[in-house]
């Protein structure tokens, strides 16, 4: 199973910006990643966003061609031009054999998992968004995305009076109703799957480095309830790697492939390829390839000599966590055992 981040194109050639990876792609059993914005062309401007992207109908033949199985598309772009461009985009994805989650025609097929099965193995996908504008929620009789929502609150740190101008301090926290959704989402997914894998659109873009708290117990209370893996996306860094209760939690896989990747913005060319090694329908060890796009937004998987500065870049970042990693081959494996 291979997992990757944040997957936006807009080319006249779709399908060539996977042209060194599409191998490696098609090669694995399952392959996800997060769709990031509309592949359509009917819609307009969502009026009060600042910022409104989507790519032409085309765009989703590059998905097709590199042998994506599913995607999530709960992101804080994929409504940039309405309801409309939103449900064509599940069309296309429909109409090629790409399942999706995380958006739909209403709040039961937003929360629907993306169900893939190959040689009995049966793996669940349900992604989910905390960057979102309000509206953009699906319900009962409207579309929308899934979304995960948090609060945020500002608090004085201990210093402030003897320091002017401190920062505050900032909380998150996730809505508990939320919580109880994910629960009975996973445990839903549970029963139709071996594998359950959640991808999530969280956290501060930006270049901001920084996890924040709702992300850790968010991803920790999937995996408490039953997840298997939790991949996210949406900082456009990579951020760090955790492994909690024996299962692996990625904060942030960086930009795949981001035809809006703007340095000025703080986004990386640094990547990461999960990759999963599945045996009797459990996963049974979990590594990542270090990734790169290159000066046209092309990303390449790296040997661990080429990728040394990515290992050291997920090395500093997970040292929070203390997770720890071996060479394994052209990966660097996790430690989810023992």
């Amino acid at each position: 199973m291979l997992l990757v981040g944040d997957v936006f194109v807009q080319r006249d050639d779709p399908p060539s910006v996977f042209k060194h990876v599409g191998q490696l792609l098609r090669d694995g059993d399952f392959t996800f990643g997060n769709l990031e914005g509309s592949t359509a062309d009917s819609g307009a401007p969502w009026s009060v966003k600042e910022t409104n992207w989507k790519a032409d109908a085309r765009q989703v033949q590059a998905l097709a061609a590199a042998g994506f199985d599913a995607v999530t598309v709960a992101n804080n772009h994929m409504l940039d031009f309405g309801y409309p461009a939103l449900l064509e985009t599940i069309g296309h994805l429909d109409r090629l054999g790409i399942r999706h989650t995380g958006g739909g025609r209403n709040f039961a097929e937003a929360h629907q998992p993306a169900i893939v099965e190959k040689d009995g193995c049966r793996i669940a996908l349900l992604g989910y968004t905390s960057v979102f504008i309000p509206e953009w929620a699906a319900g009962k009789d409207h579309p929308g995305l899934a979304v995960m929502r948090a609060r945020t609150s500002y608090e004085a740190p201990s210093r402030v009076f003897e320091v002017p101008g401190t920062p505050p301090i900032v909380r998150t926290r996730l809505h508990e109703e939320d919580r109880e959704q994910l629960t009975a989402d996973i445990k839903a997914a549970r029963e139709q799957a071996d594998i359950v894998v959640c991808a999530f659109h969280w956290g501060v873009s930006r270049g901001f480095m920084k996890i924040a708290e709702y992300q850790t117990e968010l991803g920790r209370h999937a995996i408490d309830v039953g997840a298997d893996i939790v991949f996210g996306h949406h900082p456009h860094v990579i951020q760090g790697i955790e492994v909690y209760r024996g299962k692996a939690i990625f904060y942030s896989l960086g930009n795949f492939t981001f035809a809006q990747h703007n340095l000025k913005k703080g986004h990386e060319a640094e990547s990461l390829i999960v990759r999963c090694t599945i045996a009797d329908r459990k996963i049974v060890a979990v590594e990542y390839l270090p990734a790169e796009i290159d000066g046209e937004i092309n990303p390449q998987a790296l040997d661990l000599k080429a990728g040394a500065h990515v290992v050291e870049m997920v090395a500093q970042r997970s040292a929070a966590f203390a997770t720890q990693f071996q060479p394994n081959g052209d990966a660097m494996k996790l430690r989810i055992h023992g």
